[in-house]
């Protein structure tokens, strides 16, 4: 059918129902809604077309339709309807309208749609049983996710900003390590305590924060795909257990699901955060709605205890092991199983999945940690990690493998199972391992409570954290005690800076002297050569008269000539003669002054050009003494960019010691 012909016929169905709720209107009232219920509405329905499978004695699936209470509680695989008024998530809605299989009823076509639109108006409108019945308000919390590429979130990943201080629980020695995680994308750490959550600087392992866990003991902690929250499952045994999530830089809990019998051994979030998944004791699986509470399916494939839950990175599958060697890959929206993966010989104690989603790591009590390729549905690799057991594995970003074991030990793996190398043991058995965002740090902890942070490259290099931190006074006396310390480090190292910049003034100063001399010689150097350009631009002004003064002389000169002549014809005309030898002689005259001019001008232009080179030597000779006082300046600026180097790396120690202290103070308060 098309989409087209579908959407018409859903139109015409939508169209009769309204037309049958008007004509039931008005015999009540023309101004109240008939509602859609399932007692008046859906049931007849279900009775011709579903019961005679779903019913109370022949439940195939689990599921019984031939009544409200039966309907609501879903079948095998979970419920199949909700009251949040989405049809299209409905599991009921996906099968009858065929866009999921099985589809039904089976091998029928699809119901009619005035029927289809009953059964999706009855959801819409909240699931109803009758017509006393009010649909519920639902009710969201503050939750939220940030989408960015890969997971990590758009400018600098979330850090503990004003998280609390306050340390719910004292005690002499912490307990078992029940959980560590590792931010994916920041330098933090999560440990498990009683009663209390603390929050580790991977790189300088400074504790950050404590988060309260009221309900017991946190058995689980992960961290959202996005590094902003931290997912916490646990609580008390044989008396309550949840799934807690905290708000990274604030340390807030935005959200509480679930409400177990017994403690949640593992929670987790998928990748929108829209969806919280938990397993313990109860042997089963379930997955609730995590803004707001609502349990989506409970699944009841496990047989015993379920020790681990993990969705896939990718939010597609999620993955659960239990105490009896069972490991199971279910589909996360729809809760069907989607593999059985069989292999291990004992409890299947955690597992982790590879940034792709592609590769499933488990870590069992037979000692082997498994690779299992989810395309295939088969196990790829699988290698001995820890004699007695292994207890912990975590993939970092580059694919490679950290776990731990009951053979006292942590190690790294790379991604086929090859051992790169183990880290300090322990006293005791390895509970716990993760490794820190940059792949540059290892946590893990032990049954006795000691959790130890390795560099990854050098497991020589450790350092402990308490999962049990002392209280605030005492953390204040000691944060105190360091700042006053690094106090007294920077004075020296102040005064030094302070004597390296007074002497890169004193190396300046005569550079500055001599550049101001250079430049003023260079000035009159050019000056002067100036003054030589335009001399030789007046000799060119010159040199263009004179032809035209030595023709004009030369033609007087032939007047006079003339007149002379004319003198022995007429020897009285003498006047003539003197006027023509009068204006020869003024031509005569200027012409020798402008070649005089030419030539004090040509000794002008020599006497410029000597003093600008003059000048200009001298600018010379004063540059080449720089050098060997701009390598005294070199030098002592690398000294004072040195010292300053080293006060700024104390300052900015001490700077993080004053906020340290503040936050404890106010932590008092």
């Amino acid at each position: 059918m098309s989409a087209m012909i579908y959407r018409t016929c859903i139109t015409l169905g939508l169209t009769l129902v309204s037309l049958s709720l008007s004509s039931a209107e008005e015999k009540k009232s023309t101004d109240a809604a008939k509602k859609v219920t399932f007692e008046d509405d859906v049931k007849p329905i279900f009775r011709q077309h579903c019961n005679s499978c779903h019913n109370a004695g022949d439940a195939k699936g689990g599921l019984s339709l031939d009544s409200y209470t039966a309907t609501i509680e879903g079948g095998g695989s979970g419920e199949i309807v909700f009251d949040d008024g989405d049809a299209d998530g409905s599991r009921l809605w996906q099968l009858v309208n065929h866009d999921d299989t099985p589809v039904m009823p089976p091998k029928q076509d699809k119901l009619a749609a005035e029927k289809l639109a009953v059964i999706r108006a009855w959801i819409e409108g909240g699931i109803l049983e009758n017509s006393g019945s009010k649909a519920k308000a639902k009710k969201k919390n503050a939750l939220a996710f940030v989408a960015s590429t890969g997971g990590r979130p758009e400018g600098p990943p979330p850090m503990p900003e004003s998280v609390p201080q306050n340390v719910p629980v004292v005690t002499q020695r912490a307990s078992a390590i029940t959980a560590i995680a590792a931010s994916p994308w920041a330098p933090l750490i999560a440990i498990a305590g009683q009663k209390q959550i603390v929050l580790y600087h991977s790189d300088s392992s400074e504790l950050l924060g404590v988060l309260p866990f009221d309900e017991g003991i946190a058995q689980s902690l992960r961290f959202s795909k996005n590094g902003q929250f931290l997912i916490a499952g646990g609580g008390e045994h044989s008396v309550k257990g949840i799934a807690a999530v905290y708000n990274i830089k604030t340390g807030q809990r935005v959200a509480t699901v679930g409400d177990e019998l017994d403690t949640v051994f593992d929670a987790d979030a998928n990748d929108t955060m829209n969806r919280i998944a938990m397993g313990g004791p109860l042997k089963l699986l379930r997955i609730f709605d995590a803004t707001s509470g609502e349990q989506l399916f409970e699944l009841k494939k496990h047989t015993d205890w379920i020790f681990t839950v993990a969705f896939s990175p990718d939010g597609i599958l999620i993955a659960t092991g239990d105490r009896s060697s069972g490991l199971c890959v279910w589909e996360a929206e729809t809760g069907r199983l989607y593999l059985d993966l069989t292999g291990h010989k004992g409890a299947i104690h955690q597992v982790a999945w590879r940034d792709d989603s592609n590769v499933l790591a488990s870590a069992s009590e037979d000692g082997t940690v498994k690779l299992w390729d989810m395309a295939a549905g088969k196990l790829v690799k699988s290698f001995n990690a820890h004699g007695g057991g292994a207890t912990s594995v975590a993939f970092d970003h580059q694919g490679r493998i950290v776990t731990a074991g009951k053979d006292n030990k942590a190690a790294l793996w790379d991604g086929n199972g090859k051992k790169i190398r183990d880290f300090q043991p322990m006293k005791e058995d390895v509970l716990e391992v993760a490794i820190a965002h940059d792949g540059k740090h290892v946590v893990y902890g032990d049954w006795t409570g000691d959790v130890l942070s390795s560099s990854a490259d050098d497991p020589k290099q450790f350092v402990s954290l308490a999962a049990n931190p002392p209280p605030v006074s005492k953390r204040i006396e000691g944060a105190k005690t360091q700042l006053v310390s690094i106090q007294q480090e920077i004075q020296p190292l102040k005064a030094s800076w302070d004597a390296a910049q007074k002497s890169v003034v004193a190396a300046q100063n005569p550079i500055n002297n001599l550049n101001a001399k250079i430049a003023a010689l260079r000035a009159e150097s050019k000056k002067s050569s100036e003054a030589a350009t335009a001399t030789q631009n007046q000799i060119k002004a010159i040199d263009s008269e004179l032809p035209g003064l030595t023709n004009a002389s030369r033609d007087l000169h032939d007047v006079v000539i003339a007149a002379r002549i004319n003198l022995k014809t007429k020897p009285n005309d003498l006047e003539s003669v003197a006027a023509a030898e009068a204006g020869l002689a003024n031509s005569l005259t200027q012409l020798a002054q402008k070649r005089r001019a030419r030539i004090a001008s040509a000794k002008a232009v020599v006497a410029h050009q000597q003093a600008s080179n003059a000048k200009k030597a001298e600018a010379d000779k004063l540059a080449a003494t720089l050098t060997p006082l701009q390598q005294k300046l070199a030098a002592v600026t690398q000294v004072a960019a040195a010292a300053k180097s080293k006060h700024d790396q104390v300052a900015a120690k001490m700077q993080a010691a004053k906020s340290k202290v503040d936050r404890l103070a106010s932590a008092m308060k």
